[in-house]
């Protein structure tokens, strides 16, 4: 093996999180290899499935540093309106309450993907496309890994963002995987609005899903648009996606209500199964696990991709420690500072996004009742709400 294919830190996984590690890494000055299965110009095109994300607050302050400004890239959001269709409670949570003057900015996910390429490129670091890591080992003195046609590399530590599939996973880490199914579909698109959005994000708990319509960046023509997350259980997003444009407009409608006016346009219609996922372990030997590979939320709540950003942001605090202590960061003493750090706050979120699912989808009157009663006792109690909105800003 040429010292060329020596590096600090071995990276599987070029989407968000993992190309936001790089770069921060990149920065602290770590030799860094990026392995991406997908090829150059799929990364180029645009997300096939539409799909944008609630980037909080907290997560800007990571990427701000590596060059990546969000208010280029996305719509802020400066408030968040949540209701339960099936009775009275709402929450008002507003940027301003928390301190601050926006809860986050929504972007979609392949744009921000690319610009976190572009600047990988810009600091002088060249994703590996279409190279994936097929099979790996360790020993006291690295990170031995193999891609398929055959070229080998070596690294202090191999961390692992490839998507709830990964393979990786599955062979270093080998650890129990909590799943939930739940019974539900993501549709996702864009819409053209007829009353502006005024930068608030607004989510609707329908008895089959919760439907968020958040806002989005105007059109080449300056008109209003917004980005549509509904979750819906199977049946009823399959008959939603056989509905003509125009039909698929008026039950939206009829689902979301006349806050934005009537929904005038609509871009194209995707959708995917929702499940949540958590590993019971982050770290193998000289190996970690980060992002959706090592949990998966339901997108409710908007934290999924936050939660990577975070594991990212932790990660990179743990190795800059150990290296100021001159320890091996690729052992498991110093992982388990990383795993100790993240796993707990990304437990709760994943089953906590679950279970608020399944407390707004369930019909009971006795439930709604008491869903209503929370909303409330949540907006009359300012530490509360103050906490909330904490929260959702990633603070």
């Amino acid at each position: 093996m040429s010292d060329s294919n020596h590096y600090d830190l071995l990276i599987s996984g070029a989407g968000m999180v993992g190309a936001s590690l790089a770069l921060a890494a990149q920065q602290a000055g770590l030799r860094v290899a990026v392995f991406e299965k997908r090829s150059a110009a799929v990364c180029a095109l645009a997300d096939p499935l539409d799909r944008a994300s609630l980037i909080a607050t907290g997560s800007e302050r990571f990427l701000a540093p590596l060059g990546i400004d969000l208010t280029l890239l996305g719509s802020a959001v400066e408030r968040m309106r949540v209701w339960d269709a099936e009775g009275s409670g709402s929450i008002h949570l507003d940027a301003e309450e928390g301190g601050e003057d926006r809860l986050g900015h929504i972007v979609e996910n392949r744009r921000l993907e690319q610009a976190l390429h572009a600047a990988l490129e810009d600091a002088g670091l060249h994703i590996h496309h279409g190279r994936e890591i097929t099979s790996a080992f360790a020993d006291s003195k690295g990170m031995y890994a193999t891609d398929a046609s055959g070229m080998e590399f070596r690294g202090t530590l191999l961390a692992i963002a490839e998507g709830r599939q990964s393979p990786l996973r599955k062979t270093l880490i080998q650890a129990p995987i909590f799943r939930e199914d739940y019974g539900q579909d993501a549709i996702t698109a864009t819409v053209w609005i007829e009353k502006p959005h005024r930068h608030i994000a607004y989510q609707r708990f329908l008895p089959t899903g919760p439907l968020a319509v958040l806002p989005f960046n105007d059109d080449a023509d300056g008109k209003a648009r917004a980005s549509i997350v509904w979750s819906a259980k199977h049946a009823r997003a399959r008959h939603l996606m056989t509905l003509d444009d125009a039909q698929f407009l008026r039950e939206l409608h009829q689902a979301f209500g006349p806050q934005l006016g009537h929904f005038q346009h609509i871009g194209r219609r995707s959708s995917y199964p929702l499940s949540g996922l958590h590993s019971s372990r982050y770290i193998g030997e000289r190996s970690v696990l980060l992002g959706d590979t090592a949990h998966g939320v339901h997108p409710l709540a908007g934290l999924g991709v936050n939660l990577g950003f975070r594991d990212a942001e932790q990660l990179m605090k743990v190795i800059t420690a150990a290296r100021q202590h001159h320890e091996d960061w690729g052992e498991a003493t110093t992982l388990r500072r990383y795993q100790s750090a993240r796993r707990p706050d990304n437990l709760v979120t994943v089953l906590a996004c679950g279970a608020l699912s399944h407390l707004f989808s369930n019909r009971s009157r006795g439930l709604a009742q008491l869903r209503d009663l929370g909303m409330l006792g949540t907006g009359a109690v300012t530490p509360v709400k103050r906490f909330l909105i904490r929260q959702a800003m990633g603070l």
